[in-house]
């Protein structure tokens, strides 16, 4: 190859990686994430709802961004997972116990409607 041939390979390799750069740059900053509402129904017969929990706890404390708000739903919890529950919501601020009628008021504060 000569040396024009060269040259212009490279400059070519450098613009396809600057253009790709800048396309992947923007996507990421046009890209917003907005933290969701989890909603975790609590009932007497979900025996695996600890470990739920735990994993929910396990994402909060890495700092995912995509939890917001969780919403904690009695829909006939024993006493065990309501402790579990209060113990949670003590940890983390933005964690709610509430009954099922209490649904439609507190979507109603997470999205700011109130």
């Amino acid at each position: 190859m000569e040396t024009a041939e060269v040259v212009a390979v490279s400059v070519a390799a450098l613009l396809i990686t600057i253009e790709i750069l800048c396309l992947y740059l923007c996507s990421k900053l046009k890209c917003k994430n907005y933290p969701m509402c989890i909603i975790l129904p609590i009932c007497n017969e979900d025996k695996e709802f600890i470990e739920r929990l735990e994993c929910l706890s396990t994402h909060i404390v890495e700092g995912d961004p995509l939890i917001g708000t969780v919403l904690l739903v009695d829909i006939g919890a024993d006493d065990e997972q309501i402790q579990f529950c209060r113990e949670f919501c003590q940890r983390y601020h933005d964690a709610e116990l509430i009954l099922p009628e209490d649904i439609e008021i507190s979507m109603k504060k997470y999205l700011h409607f109130e």
